[in-house]
């Protein structure tokens, strides 16, 4: 009698328990990973961090960032153009800035300068930009120093998802157009000042790449916390010039691109992987901030 009340109790309490484990189990734990969701007026937005640079051995990257790419119907991305398109309109930007054939670049460099770009750039690459005012030059060391390190911009995390999503016909929303980002590093000067900004650029390229490598590979480690110590302690916000800095890099795009997702959840209702730079959820005024201002929900994945 005993015995067989004992299996009426126990076993529905085991056979209850072994459920509750096995739910357990399968129940994930948030990721590593620079990537969060939020809703907007019914629309899904999984808010994916990204690195403009990377190393062949860091692909396959996490599931975790690939799975929600797969669950998403359109992909954003801060530009809607391929590599090979934004280097174009860049150039057709610059053109306004083309200098005379007496009067290239290389002319002003010093030659110990040029030499350090040929680390980075090849020849016909120098020979190209040397014929356009300084500033286009500058601006392409900024995204192409992490070379010094190791990294290669043409295995961008954002650009492997552009080359995804163009195989798998899913259609691509840019946040910015070129001319937005341009203007960020666009400065009208003569000539030799731009040529000494250049310079400086040049002369400290390596040891920015340097400081920035902890940043590169705490994402690729997926050490959410160290890429967030990391992009932080790479600026001093409470010096006047590097908050303008940051509130034209950072806040204003922001702004926009919280704008943006709203608008399209109201005109355009569907799932979108958002993939911008990662150092855009963090910080003052960052995208996550912004949303959650506005009363929406942000969940890690």
């Amino acid at each position: 009698m005993k015995r067989k009340l004992f299996q009426r109790i126990s076993m529905p309490l085991i056979f209850a328990g072994l459920i509750m484990f096995a739910a357990a189990c399968t129940q994930k734990e948030p990721s590593e990973c620079i990537i969060w969701k939020t809703e907007i007026n019914g629309s899904t937005f999984y808010l994916a961090g990204s690195i403009h640079s990377a190393k062949e051995a860091y692909y396959p990257l996490p599931e975790t960032y690939t799975d929600y790419y797969q669950k998403a119907d359109k992909l954003i991305l801060e530009l809607e153009k391929d590599f090979e398109g934004i280097e174009q309109e860049i150039f057709n930007y610059a053109q306004k800035d083309t200098l005379p054939e007496s009067d290239c670049l290389n002319n002003y460099l010093k030659p110990e300068s040029i030499e350090k770009l040929k680390k980075i750039f090849t020849e016909d690459e120098l020979d190209k930009y040397f014929k356009y005012e300084g500033w286009l030059l500058n601006m392409t060391i900024t995204g192409t120093k992490s070379k010094l390190v190791g990294f290669d911009p043409l295995l961008a995390v954002d650009r492997h998802f552009h080359q995804l999503a163009t195989k798998d016909n899913k259609e691509i929303i840019g946040l910015d157009d070129i001319k937005t980002q341009i203007v960020l590093f666009e400065f009208d000067a003569p000539v030799i000042m731009q040529v000494q900004v250049l310079e400086n650029t040049i002369s400290n390229m390596e040891s920015q790449a340097e400081k920035e490598l902890p940043l590169l590979e705490s994402y690729f480690s997926d050490n959410l916390a160290l890429f967030e110590e990391e992009f932080l302690k790479s600026m001093d916000l409470t010096n006047p010039q590097v908050k303008q800095a940051y509130d034209m890099v950072f806040t204003s795009r922001n702004k926009n691109w919280v704008e943006k997702f709203e608008k399209l959840a109201e005109e355009q209702p569907a799932t979108y992987f958002v993939l911008v730079g990662a150092g855009h959820y963090f910080g003052p005024d960052n995208v996550r901030e912004l949303l959650e201002k506005k009363g929406y929900t942000v969940e890690k994945i």
